[in-house]
């Protein structure tokens, strides 16, 4: 219904009504509103517990003493000596000395002795008993010292002494009485934290608000806008239930003298000329092709093989092989350094030209499943023949392959038991804890705490083609990053060139790509996914898929 009517002249019910209301409201003016003043106390109870203080530490006293001696140039004549005598009389008297506190230094002393003497000629020299007494006392106030650091002395001297008949007494020392008293009175302490006891802390507040009077609100203009849509459910009914009818006609038919001509048969026609026209329209539809009762339903892979036997010259069936062909695989961690293929050794497989891949084995040495093996073998021609076998692991042991193989596409475990370590097939090498020392001459590992390989590449046999039909790359959901993904095909004796790219970020999510037409990977060539990114440590999964189709002549 378009506009408005009457209520008496619509229908009730009817979806798609609007009303709208049109509220006007005079002028409101509100008074400011009065709030009495708050009273808010505050008492805080706290309590300290003992403390406990931790060792004092005494800072380190320095002690400083500056000793300059100096002397200049001494030049000496020749010394004459007579009959020397010497008489030498000491009398020492000291006052109260009172000195100050001490410096004490390093202490570096060097002497330089320089003596060079011409003929001497010396008398018996006669020496009177000399008694010597000293007695000395040093009063010091208190000292605050620390810990004493004296370095090493090194002290040299060089003495050439000669006398002649020097007959000594026997000399009497007295004996040296040395006291020091320590008064060590520390002024700094430095305590451990102290222990402050958990303290209550109680707030209330009570806040009584009297009663508010405002004026009449003022409200704008309000458009209000009413729309409403009916929608009802499927309605079902029953079957809906007729009487039987009767029906009753009389046909009186009188026929009179009936003259026909005779019958104009003209030529006959072939019942199977339509089936044949049919048939070479579909033909022609096809470009002139003969149709086969065998061929799949799916018109880009009917077109692969036609175009695999006008590029190639083989005549090719999917029908015949009737094999599918999901590859994934999940990269190491990805540095920023250039491409890696997606698996799980990391870096770019060293692919090489003959059956020298040749051993397994663990990481663990309690793994001893049957580990089931996929690849190829490559003859002088460089032609591939797919190959399955299954082998025993020895823990950490090399167990040989029963064919070596030029090419690995995939390993599983195929037993019962789980397994522990990571499982590498590789070329032969050093091998430390049952993984090679060398990783370039590892092509293919089943990682640590996965059954499987994850390795987003393959070959195909002699006997073989594949239509790839799509791609898919991911970011793990554990990281942040773009990355940008690159199939890449290897024809026989050729190098890898890309076929397709395509790009999956964290933020803009994973890439699905379904290819029409099919990309096609003639037999015996190499397939692969690789990878770019600019963020460090970031894990890729990658996906290829298509049809095998089989080399029928």
């Amino acid at each position: 219904m378009v506009g408005f009517s009457p209520l008496a002249s619509s229908t009730l019910g009817e979806a798609g009504g609007v009303i709208n209301y049109e509220l006007v409201a005079s002028n409101i003016a509100t008074q400011p509103a009065t709030v009495q003043s708050t009273t808010l106390t505050q008492d805080h109870n706290l309590g300290v517990v003992s403390f406990v203080t931790g060792a004092p530490l005494l800072q380190t006293t320095s002690l400083t003493q500056d000793h300059s001696l100096t002397s200049i140039a001494l030049l000496f004549g020749t010394p004459i000596l007579g009959s020397p005598s010497v008489t030498q009389e000491h009398s020492l008297l000291v006052t109260n000395l009172t000195a100050g506190t001490p410096e004490l230094a390093n202490v570096n002393v060097t002497q330089d002795h320089d003596l060079t003497a011409s003929g001497f000629i010396l008398g018996s020299p006669t020496v009177s008993d000399a008694p010597m007494a000293e007695d000395e006392t040093f009063s010091a106030p208190s000292l605050e010292t620390g810990n004493v650091v004296v370095e090493d002395t090194s002290i040299s001297q060089d003495h050439s002494v000669t006398a002649t008949n020097i007959v000594s007494l026997t000399p009497e020392l007295i004996k040296a009485g040395l006291t020091q008293d320590h008064n060590l009175q520390p002024t700094e302490f430095i305590s451990g934290s102290p222990q402050v006891g958990q303290s209550g802390l109680t707030e209330n507040y009570n806040l009584l608000a009297t009663g508010f009077v405002t004026a009449t609100p003022q409200v704008d203009v309000v458009t209000a806008i009413e729309q409403e849509n009916f929608t009802a459910d499927n309605i079902v009914t029953g079957n809906p239930f007729t009487q039987s009818a009767e029906l009753s006609q009389d046909h009186s038919l009188s026929p009179v003298g009936i003259l026909t001509p005779f019958p104009d048969l003209g030529e006959p026609v072939d019942p199977n000329a339509i089936i044949v026209q049919e048939t070479k329209e579909i033909e022609q539809m096809f470009g002139g092709w003969p149709r086969r009762a065998y061929e799949v339903p799916d018109g880009r892979l009917v077109q692969a093989e036609r175009e695999i036997e006008a590029t190639y010259g083989d005549r090719v069936s999917i029908d015949r092989k009737a094999k599918s062909l999901i590859k994934f695989g999940r990269s190491a961690e990805l540095d920023t350094t250039g491409l890696e293929t997606v698996w799980t050794v990391g870096g770019n497989e060293v692919y090489v030209s003959d059956n020298s891949i040749s051993f397994i084995s663990s990481s663990s040495a309690s793994d001893t499943q049957q580990i089931t093996i996929e690849g190829h073998t490559v003859d002088a021609n460089g032609d591939f023949t797919f190959v399955v076998q299954t082998v025993t692991l020895e823990g950490q042991n090399t167990v040989a392959l029963d064919t070596d193989l030029a090419r690995v596409s995939r390993a599983y475990n195929s037993d019962s038991t789980e397994l522990v370590g990571r499982v590498v097939v590789y070329e032969n090498t050093t091998v430390v804890g049952g993984v090679p020392s060398d990783a370039t001459k590892i092509h293919i590992d089943i990682p640590l705490g996965f059954q499987q390989s994850f390795k987003a590449a393959t070959t195909f046999s002699n006997q073989d083609y594949y239509l790839c039909t799509g791609f898919y790359g991911a970011v793990s959901a554990k990281q942040s990053g773009a990355v940008d993904f690159y199939i890449e095909i290897r024809d026989k004796g050729k190098v890898f060139l890309p076929k397709g790219s395509f790009t999956a970020s964290s933020t803009g999510g994973a890439a699905d790509i379904n290819l029409d037409p099919a990309i096609l990977i003639p037999k015996n060539a190499d397939i692969r996914i690789r990878c770019e990114t600019e963020t460090n440590n970031i894990v890729t999964f990658g996906i290829f898929k298509g049809y095998i189709a089989k080399v029928l002549n």
